[in-house]
């Protein structure tokens, strides 16, 4: 059996899922949103997988995918104050 990884991430995908159900609970969401963040955790899950398969470290990968991660973030932030 293979040992669990925990990276950066999972983390991430992690937290959307845990924000995506809150939402839907509270009923704050509309459909066109929870496609959105379907499809962001998709890219999530994809870009994980990338990166476990060109990092064999954990420690590289860990390193790339939180400078991924705050990378992302502030993009996003960028996008949104702009």
């Amino acid at each position: 059996m293979r040992k669990l990884r925990i990276t950066p991430l999972n983390i991430a995908s992690a937290l959307l899922l845990t924000g995506l159900l809150w939402q839907v609970v509270d009923g704050a969401l509309s459909g066109a949103a929870i496609t959105w963040i379907f499809v962001l955790l998709l890219i999530l899950v994809v870009a994980d997988q990338f990166f476990r398969l060109l990092l064999h470290s954990l420690k590289r990968i860990w390193i790339a995918e939180g400078i991924f991660v705050v990378f992302v973030v502030l993009a996003i932030w960028i996008l949104n104050v702009w």
